[in-house]
């Protein structure tokens, strides 16, 4: 089976490679991102566990807010991604926004970090490898469409790709979710979607 991967968006070389070494300890596999158009880039590219985001994404600049714009942009997926914030400049008015406002499921502040705390976090809030999370970024797009009772040419329309295009990720939805009719994938990805 391979590695589940995590994500990590972290502009110190120093915290890259202590984030990158808990992450690789756990047994998952790191991606490493030291930009917020690094990050958006990597996030259709693969089905992440779980993301770990750095706020503040200029060196000494500790205005900067580069990682909320990627949190906001993780909340915007079809599909949920746990996200871990860990930053060097915490304030509590940053720790609601991302806590409540854009659903980070923990704050961690870099001058008081708990090497053994993280790890708990991150067993404990890393999407476990279901047929679901098996299904690329485009594949959930084609099924929640499906789910709409669209048809495979009013998906490819409305996502401007071609009628065999949509085929195909409707042949691999069902491959992966190991079923053989639409209704089968929409009600399987129903069950599976976390309330």
């Amino acid at each position: 089976m391979t590695k589940q991967v995590v994500l990590i968006l972290e502009d110190d070389p120093t915290w890259q490679k202590i984030l990158q070494e808990l992450i690789t300890d756990l047994d998952f596999k790191p991606v490493v991102t030291a930009s917020y158009e690094a990050a958006i880039a990597e996030l259709p590219k693969r089905l992440y566990a779980l993301a770990v985001v750095d706020i503040s994404l200029v060196w000494n600049d500790h205005a900067d807010r580069g990682g909320v714009a990627v949190l906001k942009e993780i909340s915007q997926l079809t599909r949920r991604l746990p996200t871990i914030v860990v930053t060097g400049y915490p304030t509590v008015e940053l720790a609601i926004e991302t806590l409540a406002d854009l659903a980070a499921v923990h704050f961690f502040q870099k001058n008081e970090f708990d090497r053994r705390k993280f790890k708990e976090v991150v067993r404990a809030n890393s999407l476990s490898e279901t047929p679901l999370n098996s299904l690329s970024e485009r594949e959930r797009q084609v099924l929640s469409l499906m789910a709409e009772g669209q048809t495979n040419q009013e998906i490819a329309d409305r996502l401007t790709v071609s009628i065999n295009t949509i085929k195909k990720h409707v042949q691999s939805i069902f491959t992966k979710l190991n079923v053989s009719t639409r209704a089968a994938a929409v009600a399987k990805a129903a069950e599976q979607e976390p309330e």
